[in-house]
């Protein structure tokens, strides 16, 4: 004798994975899986380059993001033996090949819509690039919400400590130290020197925020550039780790020679 089937009729079978879709759906966003945070990137157009030493920012009088914290600079120096009145994208790979590399690296980011909540501390670090600091400021402080609708200038001209102005504010950069790790030298002043571009100096206990040029020639001048991004940092409510917005090229600057 012939056994009846098992199986469900396909009108109930289909009426309860439909409904296992909608229970699994609103479990989802009560965890808040479909609602991660985003942050919005300062747009590549607000930003005005000048030459070879100076830039602005115009950062939007709107928060990126209701879990915003602040903004944070990535800086990396770059050894050359060639001088540019005005550094370019064209630019780069004169100046140093690593350097051209690198901005390869970040540009698929930069006013990206689909390369989002990208980890750019791991990406940033990764590539040998440090966190600016100031000298007589917290910057993350400075670079916090106060800083909406206003703009941020980087002055790298001669003779003179790069600064960053806000507002009526303006603060000495800072190199990093990796929170001790290394002790950059002659100082953690953005500012040209033989000990800072000597390939002795340049390892992960002194000078880790430089990155030398191959076959350059023996006694030459030597200079030194400043690639530096920002981003928009928050903070993700479900697991209190850091997120990040795309980043947005400052500009690569030459450092000022010691005088």
């Amino acid at each position: 004798m012939a056994q009846k089937s098992q199986n469900l009729p396909y009108s109930l079978h289909f009426a309860l994975c439909s409904l296992l879709f909608v229970i699994c759906s609103l479990f989802l966003l009560s965890c808040g899986i479909e609602d991660y945070p985003f942050i919005n990137p300062i747009p590549q157009g607000n930003i005005i380059q000048a030459m070879n030493n100076r830039a602005v920012v115009r950062i939007p009088s709107d928060s990126p993001g209701s879990t915003f914290t602040n903004f944070a600079v990535f800086y990396r120096i770059y050894v050359s033996d060639i001088p540019q009145a005005s550094t370019t994208i064209n630019s780069y790979s004169a100046i140093n090949p690593t350097l051209a590399s690198d901005y390869n690296s970040f540009r698929t980011y930069i006013d990206s819509t689909t390369q989002v909540n990208a980890n750019m501390d791991s990406l940033f670090q990764g590539k040998g690039y440090k966190y600016l600091g100031l000298q007589d400021g917290n910057i993350n402080t400075v670079l916090s919400s106060s800083a909406f609708g206003q703009s941020l200038t980087f002055d790298f001209t001669s003779s003179k400590l790069p600064t960053l102005t806000l507002g009526n504010s303006t603060y000495v950069l800072w190199r990093s130290n990796g929170g001790g790790l290394f002790s950059p030298r002659p100082d953690r002043s953005f500012i040209n020197s033989n000990e800072l571009s000597n390939p002795d100096n340049i390892n992960n206990q002194i000078n880790a925020d430089v990155v030398n040029k191959t076959g350059m020639p023996d006694g030459g001048m030597r200079y030194t550039y400043a690639a530096m991004f920002i981003v928009a940092v928050g903070i993700n409510p479900a697991s209190y780790s850091n997120i990040y917005s795309t980043p947005s090229l400052i500009h690569v600057f030459q450092i000022p020679d010691q005088w």
